[in-house]
């Protein structure tokens, strides 16, 4: 998982798709350990976030027959300071 863009109130978020043989259904994002979205593609942005504060995020694989992968590494992103 990569961080791909961050302003004051949004962090971008990438990944690696993973590959399954039973094929994957959802990707579920978190953010600071709680789950924030359900997701089918291996990309995310998060809104409404507070500026100037530090989030980390984590993403598992949901295949189609339910088996959850591990979450991933994690990656932390800081907000821009408000815009004045």
């Amino acid at each position: 998982m990569t961080v791909d863009s961050v302003t004051d109130t949004t962090v971008s978020l990438a990944w690696q798709e993973v590959e399954y043989a039973e094929g994957i259904e959802n990707y579920e994002v978190y953010r600071d350990g709680d789950s924030v979205a359900l997701v089918g593609t291996t990309s995310y942005t998060d809104e409404g976030l507070d500026p100037d504060t530090e989030y980390t995020y984590q993403v598992k694989a949901i295949g189609s027959n339910g088996l959850e992968s591990e979450l991933s590494v994690a990656v932390s992103a800081m907000t821009e300071p408000e815009e004045v």
